[in-house]
């Protein structure tokens, strides 16, 4: 059965990714869909406007089998978030991996490939990773500006690319350019497509225009947000100011001196924007942020980082997709296709299970992975 894995959020579902999924499916022939979810929070860092198990429900209304993409992968930079994605779309043996860009051309991601294999051997790209520098802005340095790293979803891309070289050489990469919205656009003003940020903004103002741009089958879905980034910040300082400043340095994904701001800075914070503010300076980008602090809330710390995938939470799944966990089960039978969690495998999930049930005290949602099973629908 061939199969096309897609990496995705759905926060929350719309009809772009609708597009995504179907182009997907039907540009690589491909029978099953695979979507690899991110869980309760973001790679933005924050919650998701909706926990995984609605969200998985909006999925299935376009793919066939929804897996859950690890925690910690989930609010990590580009490389070990497309690394972990690719590692998962190897071990349900996906033929196919496709992804959204502002590009869509395949080729041009294969040449700017070759050219970052070459940068990275240089003196100057060793010098400038030494003097901390990101990787995207090393890149972006010398490469001269490439104007398919001026974009998100570019730059995304080019991680999938390299975990696929890296990882999983036998899975065919694949882009589809993005229908008529950016990724941060912030309001709605197409009759069919928008992009998240500007969807989130529409259900949390309770503004309908969002009805417009997701698909009519699964509206009933779209509810009061259940958390917003806000809701997290008098967690947020309770667990900062439990921290010693040596303490915070073990936090993943935390840069060197940034544990000494966030300390100072805590203190006089009010608000998450507030703290935000306060933190911010030209070293540090926004989004690294925000991760840093949700890791903070959720304690992940550099140990929980994996690279390696042990085994895969399954959330939900169409008929399609029961026939094709079938034929992975009888194919790969030492493998571990997780479609329920209890007492024997959840030592597989921990960081998952923990960062259920921060969800739920942020949300006052009661679904965990305990008692809620893995979704299946019929055609």
């Amino acid at each position: 059965m061939k199969s096309v894995a897609l990496v995705t959020e759905y926060n929350p579902f719309h009809n772009g990714h609708l597009y995504h999924a179907q182009t997907s499916k039907s540009i690589t022939d491909s029978e099953i869909s695979i979507a690899i979810m991110s869980g309760n929070f973001v790679m933005r860092g924050q919650p998701a406007i909706y926990n995984k198990f609605i969200r998985t429900r909006m999925a299935l209304n376009a793919v066939d089998l929804v897996i859950e993409l690890p925690a910690v992968a989930a609010l990590s930079a580009g490389q070990y978030f497309a690394e972990t994605a690719v590692q998962i779309a190897s071990y349900v043996d996906a033929d196919h991996l496709s992804f959204g860009s502002e590009s869509g051309d395949i080729d041009s991601f294969h040449e700017l490939q070759k050219d970052i294999s070459k940068i990275e051997q240089t003196s100057e790209f060793l010098m400038k990773l030494k003097e901390g520098k990101s990787y995207p802005r090393i890149l972006s340095e010398l490469l001269n500006n490439h104007t398919l790293l001026s974009s998100p979803n570019n730059t995304l891309g080019v991680s999938y690319m390299r975990a696929i070289q890296k990882l999983a050489p036998h899975i065919k990469p694949w882009t589809i350019s993005r229908e008529s919205s950016h990724h941060h656009d912030f309001n709605i003003s197409n009759l069919n497509f928008a992009s998240g940020t500007a969807i989130r903004n529409a259900l949390q103002t309770q503004n309908d225009l969002w009805k417009s741009v997701v698909p009519n089958s699964i509206q009933q879905l779209y509810q009061e947000p259940h958390a917003t980034v806000e809701d997290t910040f008098p967690y947020i300082k309770y667990a900062i100011l439990s921290h010693t400043t040596h303490s915070l340095k073990n936090i993943y994904t935390m840069s060197e001196g940034l544990e000494n701001r966030i300390l100072d800075k805590i203190r006089y914070a009010s608000s998450f924007e507030h703290l935000m503010s306060l933190i911010k300076t030209k070293r540090y980008t926004y989004t690294h942020i925000q991760r840093v602090l949700m890791n903070i809330l959720l304690n992940f710390q550099h140990h929980h980082k994996h690279n390696s995938i042990k085994a895969v939470h399954i959330l939900g799944m169409s008929p399609k997709g029961q026939q094709y966990l079938k034929y992975l089960k009888q194919k790969f039978p030492e493998r571990h296709f997780i479609t329920q969690l209890n007492q024997q495998n959840a030592h597989l999930f921990e960081q998952e299970i923990h960062s259920t049930h921060i969800y739920n005290l942020l949300s006052n949602r009661t679904e965990t992975d305990f008692n809620t099973h893995v979704l299946r629908i019929e055609d």
